[in-house]
């Protein structure tokens, strides 16, 4: 369903911080004519509002009908738009290039030429500064414009110098523009089909990405061309359950960020998403005091650089820490002192809650269940479990759904509900029955919770003892990592045993 007008501008407004609004009283005040009297008295009357309620906020405007109303939310927003570019020019150096490339065109038209050309050396010097090879494309063109149409103190010898820049530029679009297709489609595949799932899948999913691990490009990579092939890379790894090579290009990936600083303030949440790859190969790995270390760097740079982050890099940063420390406790088999952690991600949750999507949110559900049950309370892992079913997610990862299902056998189990597992494990049965794909671990883990609730109490530790063997000889099939990382059954196990 598209947003209405009414709620980009609802959201627009709910979404600026202090300063913004700030800034934006100071640029209107500034504007001497009635239509902004108007538009602020609607800013004054939206900012007020805890829910959007269109009616009321126009019989608070007067002399303003439903056609009029419509027209001033428009150009509210516009200059809301306006005000905001004001003030992340100074923050964002490719914002500040664009602008001097709308410069030089006001320029160019007053036929004063050769301040264009110094605005444009400016441009260059900045697009060069961020790595934007795109930006600077568009420089040379808009130079080579203005030099092809008059002679300027540049002077003939100029010429072969754009050409040979263009034309290098080109060749590293070109490569920049293949890596990022493959990087989307890497991105797409995974969420489409998840990790290969055979030997057969593995084999056709290698040979059509071949040439992505023999990838050359040009002579010397560029920023762009570097961070768009270890992000290939990175999901290439982790989609054929290769967590040793997708941890060394996470790792690639954050270090070129932390060579050039400047990079990390044109994009503090790329270089945290590469923080995310490296903790999450960790955690697979189960590489301890790798996943420590890089927790610790993240959560400093965190700490060091929140004051300057936009709301975005905010809940970025909260994602990716957040679900840090929650698998910190898990790797640590720290479940007790895990609890302590989860009230200050449930209050961010609720914080962000209207930014997060529902994947977000589903998979901090199911780390705060599975941390209850290893902890000892079934009882609230039940009610994050519960809280999993009864959201709207449809067949959205539908492997975390099917883990829910498990674990909602385990707690349960544990709660002593030996009465109703029949009826459990049969609603189970039937929404694996609906999921194209099974793994072994949730075939294995359904026909252990039928013969389990069956036998005297004194022989469920034999039977606990084979499952456990069944689940080790599980863990040496290659395709069955990633089952076994989600729900570690192992551990539930040790605790009944």
């Amino acid at each position: 369903m598209p947003i209405s007008q009414s709620d980009q501008l609802f959201q627009l407004v709910n979404s600026l911080t202090k300063a913004e609004k700030r800034n934006f009283t100071f640029y209107s005040s500034r504007i001497q004519e009635a239509e902004s009297l108007k538009y602020m008295q609607l800013f004054d009357l939206i900012e007020k509002q805890k829910e959007l309620n269109d009616t009321q906020i126009l019989s608070k405007l007067k002399d303003v009908d439903k056609t009029q109303y419509s027209n001033l939310k428009r150009h509210l927003y516009k200059q809301l738009m306006v005000s905001l570019r004001m003030i992340h020019i100074q923050k964002k150096n490719d914002i500040q290039v664009r602008e001097y490339l709308d410069y030089v065109e006001i320029l160019y038209g007053k036929g004063l030429y050769l301040q264009a050309l110094k605005i444009l050396d400016k441009a260059k010097l900045l697009a060069e500064k961020t790595n934007n090879d795109l930006l600077y494309l568009s420089i040379l063109e808009t130079e080579k414009n203005i030099e092809s149409r008059h002679i300027t103190r540049s002077g003939p010898d100029i010429v072969p110098d754009l050409i040979t820049k263009s034309e290098d530029k080109i060749r590293v679009i070109d490569s920049i523009v293949k890596l990022s297709n493959v990087r989307i489609q890497l991105h797409s595949h995974y969420i489409k089909y998840g990790h290969v799932k055979d030997m057969v899948e593995l084999e056709k999913f290698r040979q059509k990405y071949l040439w992505l691990t023999t990838y050359k490009g040009s002579e010397q990579l560029t920023y762009h061309e570097k961070i768009f092939l270890f992000q290939s890379m990175v999901w290439y790894y982790y989609i054929i359950l290769d967590f040793e090579n997708c941890l060394i290009h996470a790792e690639y990936w954050v270090k070129l960020f932390q060579e050039s600083p400047v990079l990390i303030t044109e994009d503090p949440d790329l270089f945290m998403r590469g923080y995310h790859y490296i903790l999450t190969c960790a955690y697979n790995l189960r590489q301890k005091d790798t996943y420590i270390k890089y927790l610790a760097d993240l959560e400093n740079f965190r700490d060091t650089n929140y004051g300057s982050f936009n709301t975005n890099s905010q809940i970025i940063s909260f994602l990716y820490v957040h679900y840090g420390r929650l698998n910190s406790y898990f790797i640590k088999e720290n479940y007790t002192d895990g609890l302590k952690a989860i009230p200050s991600t449930l209050k961010r949750i609720q914080r962000y809650k209207s930014k997060l999507d529902a994947h977000r949110i589903l998979v901090f559900y199911f780390k705060i269940a599975w941390m209850h049950l290893m902890a000892g309370d079934h009882a609230t892992s039940i009610k994050y479990l519960n809280l999993i079913f009864q959201m709207e997610v449809g067949s959205l990862r539908e492997d975390i759904q099917g883990y829910s299902q498990l674990m909602f056998l385990m707690a349960h189990y544990d709660a002593g509900n030996y009465d109703i597992m029949d009826y459990l494990i049969k609603g189970t049965k039937q929404f694996f029955n609906h999921m194209e794909e099974k793994t072994k671990l949730q075939v294995a883990t359904i026909k252990f919770f039928q013969k389990v609730v069956k036998v005297p109490i004194s022989d469920r530790k034999k039977l606990m003892s084979l499952f456990m063997q069944e689940l080790i000889e599980l863990e040496t099939d290659v395709f069955e990592k990633r089952s076994i990382l989600y729900l570690d059954i192992k551990a539930w196990l040790k605790l009944k045993m």
